[in-house]
C-alpha cells in the first residue's frame, strides 16, 4: 500500500506530514516563494510513489446552500457544473454536496455549493504536483473534514456551532441535523489563551445573530455551542465562553477525541492540526475540491492498484490451485500404491489356486481354442419351435390325426436304412431335395413323426392314402421336406392291392399307424 501524506495549507505556508498507523510525523515546512516551492518539488520526488493529499486550512471559502429539483445521469452533473460556474466562476476548487432530500412537495433535493475562492492562493503548490507528476488524491479542506468526523461528537439532532483551534486560527462550523452548512474561520494574532477564548466567545455571538436574521434558528432559542480544547486549557477558555440567553456552551476534550478516532500521539494543547491530519488520512471524505485534471496520477494509480489487486487475486487462485492439484497427486499416488499391493495379493491368491488345482495336458491355449468352438457350435444348433409350430398348424387342419410319438435330431443327410417314400409336391411347388442325396452340405433338422389314423378308416385303405397324403402336403413348404417313412400297408407296384376281405391281417381293433419325417436344412 502507498504511504500517505498529507499536505496541510494555511495559508502562510505548506507543511508536508506523514501518516501511517495512527501516527503522524512532520516532514517539511515550505514557503510559496522560490525558493520554497524549490524544496517543495524535490521533497515530491524524494516521495514519488506516496498518496498526496492537500488539505486546506485558510479563510477564503465559500458555502452556498440551494434547494434543486431532483435529477440524475448527467443531467445532474450539468446542472451542478451550471450551479458552480454561477456561485464561483473564478475558481475550479469546488464542489457540490448532497444534504439530501425534502420529504414532502416535489421532494426537492438540498445542496451545499462550497468552494475555496482564492484560486492564486494553490496554483504554485497544484503546478509544482503537476509537474513532478505526483500522485494527488484531492484538495480537501478543514469542514469537509469536520463534516466526516464531528457528527460523532455533537450528534445528529438540531443546530449545533462546532468551535475548533487550528494553525489557521480559530473555526466555528455550523451543522445542522449532522450536515455541514457552513465554516467561518478567523485568524490569530498571537495565539494567546486570551486571544483564543475572546475570539470564540465573540465570533460565536455574530454567528447566533447570522443564522437569526437568516431564519436558520428559531429567535429566542438557544445555539448548542461545542468548544473542542485541551482539558488543561479548558478552565481559561471558559471565562470567556460563558452561558448565555443565546449561547450554551459544551466542551470536549480534544485528547480524548483523538484517542476515540485512533490517533496514537495525544495533543499538547488546543491545536486539532494533528486530529484532522489524522481523520483526512484514515476517514478521507467522498468529496474534494481538486477537477479531474488534477488528479489523473491518482486515477492512473488506482487503475494500477487494481490491476496489481487482480494479478495477486489471480496468483493466489493459481497457488491454491496448484496447491490442490498437489495434494490429490499425492492422494492419487498413495491410491496406486496400495491398488498396486492389493493386485500383487490377489495373483498371489489366484497363482496358489491354479496351483492347487488338478493338472491337465490340456494348454490353455487349446483350452480355449475348444471352449470357442463349443460356443459356436451352441450358436448355430437350431431350435426346435419352427419345425414343431409348423407341424402343429398341420395338425390343426387334420384334426382326426393323432400323434404318437417325435423324434426330432440333426442328419448329415437325409438317407435312411428304413424304407422312404417321398410325396409328390403340390402342382407348382418347388422339388424337394432328393432323398438319399446330402440335399444340404451344412446339414438337416429332421422330426420323425409316428401317428395313427382314425380307427374308422380301418377297412377303408383308400382313405387312408388320401389322409396321408392331405398331412404330408400340409407339412411340405418350400424349405421343408416331407418323406412317408412307413404307411398301415404296402402300396409297392409289385405288390396287389387287397381289400379288407381279401386278407385276414388286418385288425379291426388297431388304429392304423404311419410314420413320417419332416426336414429342413441348417
Amino acid at each position: 500500500m502507498a504511504a500517505k501524506r498529507i499536505l496541510l495549507l494555511d495559508g502562510r505556508m505548506l507543511t508536508a506530514h506523514h501518516w501511517s498507523g495512527g501516527r503522524i510525523k512532520l516532514e517539511g515546512e515550505f514557503s510559496n516563494e522560490p525558493v520554497g516551492l524549490e524544496a517543495f518539488s524535490a521533497y515530491l520526488k524524494k516521495y514519488r510513489s506516496s498518496l498526496f493529499y492537500m488539505l486546506a486550512d485558510i479563510a477564503e471559502e465559500g458555502f452556498q446552500l440551494e434547494d434543486l429539483p431532483y435529477v440524475q445521469g448527467g443531467d445532474r452533473g450539468a446542472l451542478l457544473q451550471r450551479r458552480l460556474g454561477q456561485y464561483y466562476y473564478n475558481t475550479s476548487l469546488s464542489a457540490a454536496i448532497s444534504l439530501g432530500r425534502a420529504k414532502d412537495g416535489r421532494r426537492d433535493e438540498k445542496l451545499l455549493f462550497a468552494a475555496l475562492t482564492r484560486m492564486e492562493m494553490f496554483s504554485p503548490w497544484l503546478d509544482t504536483l503537476r509537474e513532478n507528476e505526483s500522485i494527488l488524491a484531492g484538495v480537501y479542506s478543514v469542514p469537509l473534514v469536520l463534516a466526516g468526523c464531528a457528527p460523532q461528537l455533537i450528534g445528529n439532532g438540531g443546530p449545533v456551532l462546532f468551535v475548533s483551534q487550528s494553525s489557521g486560527g480559530v473555526r466555528q462550523t455550523f451543522f445542522d441535523k449532522g450536515h455541514l452548512h457552513f465554516s467561518r474561520l478567523s485568524p490569530l494574532a498571537t495565539n494567546s489563551l486570551d486571544e483564543i477564548g475572546r475570539t470564540s466567545a465573540n465570533d460565536s455571538s455574530k454567528i447566533f445573530q447570522y443564522l437569526v436574521a437568516q431564519r436558520q434558528i428559531p429567535r429566542g432559542s438557544p445555539l448548542r455551542t461545542v468548544v473542542l480544547a485541551n482539558s488543561s486549557q479548558t478552565p481559561a477558555l471558559q471565562d470567556f465562553c460563558r452561558n448565555t440567553n443565546d449561547l450554551q456552551f459544551e466542551f470536549v476534550d480534544l485528547g480524548t477525541v483523538a484517542k476515540q478516532h485512533g490517533l496514537k500521539d495525544s495533543p499538547r494543547d488546543s491545536n486539532a492540526d494533528n486530529l484532522f491530519i489524522h481523520c483526512l488520512a484514515a476517514k478521507t471524505p467522498p468529496q474534494q475540491f481538486a477537477p479531474a485534471s488534477e488528479t489523473r496520477f491518482h486515477k492512473l494509480w488506482q487503475i494500477r492498484f487494481a490491476l496489481h489487486g487482480a494479478a495477486w487475486i489471480v496468483l493466489s487462485a493459481c497457488l491454491l490451485f496448484a496447491g490442490k492439484t498437489a495434494l490429490n497427486l499425492y492422494d492419487l499416488r498413495d491410491k496406486t500404491e496400495a491398488t498396486k499391493a492389493l493386485t500383487a495379493t490377489d495373483t498371489q491368491r489366484y497363482n496358489a489356486i491354479l496351483d492347487g488345482l488338478p493338472k491337465i495336458s490340456l494348454t490353455p491355449d487349446k483350452l480355449r481354442a475348444v471352449i470357442g468352438r463349443f460356443e459356436l457350435m451352441q450358436k448355430r444348433t437350431p431350435a426346435m419351435e419352427p419345425l414343431l409350430i409348423h407341424l402343429s398348424q398341420a395338425l390343426d387342419d387334420s384334426p382326426r390325426i393323432e400323434i404318437t410319438q417325435l423324434d426330432w435330431k440333426i442328419a448329415d443327410s437325409l438317407t435312411s436304412g428304413d424304407k422312404l417314400q417321398a410325396v409328390p409336391p403340390r402342382p407348382g411347388a418347388a422339388p424337394p431335395a432328393a432323398p438319399g442325396t446330402a440335399g444340404n452340405p451344412e446339414g438337416w433338422v429332421t422330426i420323425e413323426i409316428q401317428a395313427q389314423l382314425p380307427l374308422d378308416l380301418v377297412s377303408n385303405r383308400r382313405g387312408q392314402i388320401e389322409m396321408i397324403e392331405s398331412f404330408a402336403e400340409g407339412l411340405r413348404k418350400s424349405d421343408t421336406t416331407v418323406t412317408v417313412i412307413d404307411r398301415p400297408f404296402d402300396i409297392e407296384s409289385n405288390k396287389p392291392l387287397k381289400s379288407a376281405g381279401e386278407t385276414n391281417r388286418i385288425d379291426l381293433a388297431a388304429a392304423p399307424k404311419f410314420a413320417l419325417r419332416i426336414a429342413r436344412p441348417l
